[in-house]
């Protein structure tokens, strides 16, 4: 008995297959956190990614449409909009999205001022909802404080299954591609910057992706991704030349694909940011969560979410000024001092499709969402128009 209990002592255990662990519970009963838990691991700042993602992306009271809906909508180019009384929800956000041709109601046009066509030769759109708590911001925001940004691709009737998607007229159809989520907190004054897109967008450039027609590559220029030729033909994240505000609906469309996996630089990072284990982390999550949304019955309200999955996020620490890029640009080789943290080359394909790699610059989100906590306001690009 002894020798058969010391046996059992001494055998290996198992090590677990996951170092940063998902919850079914932020699916089926999804609570929205105030802030990343006390030891800021990756892990916990993903871990506070995916729930914020889910609470937002739950039903709302009204049972017909999803949290994030039930926001105020952002009119581009319009100001005193916390003044404005509008009907909130899909209904007025599919007001907008009639309007195509409007700049002044609707955004077809990504931050740098390209348009994105998809496979079909679409045009893709974009709006912006923001919660009520931006309206409240004196010298600083407060808690509850979201921003989020939803790209947007025609779809049709077959597809409808494979996408969270909203009809827009008679057999007309609109599927989520990309949604950016910046979401302030008491410790995070920079805002937490997290990314999602759907899993057929795009392959990856270095060709290690399956080989297939994507959203926004067609077979031919995956399977040229695969066998490592020269794809120069496809001209890959090039952006389609327009001469006009008002860009054509239908054009030929665009070859894309993704440059950095998980938002990762290739190469060690030169300021302390642990980009192997932030793409570690980011992939172990992903993975559990997709397996526990298929597990869902096919007509449960959140299996939809298992067609998409996280790109990255990124912080800095300590909820510091993001000061200078660590990543390097056409203006600058990188600052090793940098405290940015996280995905440092963060970027969503359907959102900054032609801003991707070391040539770009805004190689992630705070090239343009500078945090100054001398000017906290200014981190946000849509307040100046709100009050």
């Amino acid at each position: 008995m002894f020798f058969f209990i010391l046996l059992i002592i001494g055998c290996p255990q198992p090590k677990p297959k996951y170092s940063c662990k998902a919850d079914k519970n932020w699916i089926t009963k999804p609570i929205q956190p105030s802030d990343v838990a006390e030891s800021e691991s990756f892990c916990d700042f993903y871990q506070f990614g995916w729930q914020y993602f889910f609470a937002q992306t739950s039903l709302s009271t009204n049972k017909d449409e999803r949290v994030f809906e039930m926001h105020n909508v952002y009119h581009p180019n319009t100001d005193n909009q916390c003044s404005l009384e509008y009907e909130k929800g899909r209904t007025k956000n599919m007001s907008l999205l009639s309007q195509r041709i409007s700049k002044t109601d609707f955004e077809e046009k990504q931050a740098d001022q390209n348009v994105l066509y998809d496979q079909n030769g679409n045009i893709l759109y974009y709006n912006i909802w923001y919660t009520e708590e931006m309206c409240k911001a004196t010298d600083k925001f407060v808690a509850g404080t979201l921003e989020i940004k939803v790209s947007w691709k025609i779809i049709y009737e077959n597809e409808l299954n494979d996408y969270f998607s909203i009809q827009t007229a008679p057999k007309e159809y609109l599927g989520m591609v990309g949604m950016h989520m910046a979401i302030w907190t008491p410790k995070h004054n920079e805002m937490l910057w997290y990314t999602w897109e759907h899993k057929d967008n795009a392959p990856l450039c270095d060709g290690t992706s399956d080989v297939k027609s994507y959203s926004f590559t067609s077979e031919k220029g995956s399977k040229c991704l695969s066998a490592k030729k020269d794809c120069s033909e496809f001209q890959f994240n090039v952006p389609t030349k327009i001469s006009s505000d008002n860009p054509p609906i239908v054009s030929k469309p665009n070859e894309v694909c993704r440059e950095f996996k998980n938002g990762n630089q290739k190469e060690k990072s030169i300021n302390k940011n642990d980009s192997d284990l932030n793409g570690k982390v980011i992939e172990e999550l992903n993975e559990q969560i997709n397996k526990m949304l298929q597990e869902l019955p096919k007509e449960h309200h959140m299996s939809v979410w298992q067609n998409y999955k996280m790109i990255g996020g990124i912080w800095t620490k300590n909820g510091v000024n993001s000061g200078n890029s660590p990543v390097p640009t056409k203006d600058s080789k990188g600052d090793p001092s940098s405290l940015q943290r996280g995905s440092l080359e963060l970027t969503n394909v359907t959102m900054e499709t032609f801003e991707q790699g070391s040539q770009s610059f805004v190689p992630n989100c705070f090239s343009c969402h500078k945090y100054n906590s001398k000017k906290p306001l200014e981190v946000s690009h849509i307040y100046r128009h709100l009050k």
